[in-house]
C-alpha cells in the first residue's frame, strides 16, 4: 500500500442520537423564529427550544450496542441554530443542547452540520403538507459534549463525526444523526 494512503483516521459506530423538533405540519403552531437574511448573507432561523411544557423530553441520545461509555439519555433542553446560504443549496446546523442519563447526570452536547438542500428537504422547511422523511446521504455533522463526570470523560476527549437525516412525523420532525467516534490510525509508513 502507498504510503500517501495510510495514516488516515477511521469510524467507530458509537451513538444515536434524535432530537425531537416541535414542528408541526401547520407554521402557526410553535413557529421557529425567521430573522431573515443577515449581514453575512445567509437566512437564519432559529427552532424553538427546549423544554417546554408539553414535551417529556426533546429527544434521546443512546450508544449501539457495544460501545463503550455506555448512554442512555434523554435530550432535556435544546436550540437549532439554522443558517441557509444565499442561494438556498445548503443549509448549516448548530445545536446546542444539554441532555441527562437515566441516573440523572447532565451533559452539554453540540454539533454542528452542512444540510445539501433538495426538493425533498425544502419541503420539511416549507412545511408542504406532502413532505416526508429524509434519508441519510445529505447531511454530515461534527459532534461535540462537555461533561464534569468521570465516566462521560471519553465524550469529551474523542472527536465525533456524524451522518443525518429528517423524520417526519405526526408530533413533527426529529433530526436523527448516527454518530461514529473518529479512531486514529496506528499505521507506520
Amino acid at each position: 500500500m502507498s504510503s500517501e494512503l495510510t495514516g488516515f483516521p477511521s469510524l467507530q459506530p458509537a451513538l444515536i442520537c434524535k432530537v425531537h423538533h416541535l414542528l408541526s405540519r401547520s407554521p402557526l403552531s410553535n413557529p421557529p423564529s425567521r430573522l431573515g437574511d443577515v449581514s453575512t448573507g445567509p437566512q437564519f432561523i432559529h427552532f424553538v427550544g427546549h423544554p417546554l411544557p408539553q414535551l417529556s423530553a426533546g429527544g434521546t441520545i443512546k450508544s449501539v450496542p457495544g460501545f463503550k461509555p455506555e448512554i442512555d439519555s434523554d435530550v432535556v433542553f435544546g436550540g437549532d441554530w439554522l443558517y441557509f446560504d444565499p442561494d438556498k443549496s445548503r443549509a448549516r446546523v448548530n445545536f446546542k443542547g444539554i441532555a441527562k442519563t437515566k441516573e440523572g447526570v447532565p451533559f452539554s452536547f453540540y454539533y454542528s452540520g452542512i444540510v445539501t438542500v433538495n426538493e425533498d428537504i425544502a419541503k420539511i422547511f416549507s412545511y408542504s403538507p406532502d413532505a416526508k422523511t429524509i434519508p441519510f446521504g445529505n447531511s454530515t455533522t461534527i459532534h461535540t459534549f462537555e461533561t464534569g463526570t468521570p465516566e462521560l470523560k471519553e465524550l469529551e476527549n474523542s472527536h465525533w463525526m456524524g451522518n443525518g437525516r429528517f423524520v417526519l412525523g405526526e408530533n413533527g420532525l426529529t433530526v436523527e444523526s448516527r454518530v461514529s467516534k473518529v479512531i486514529p490510525s496506528t499505521a507506520m509508513d
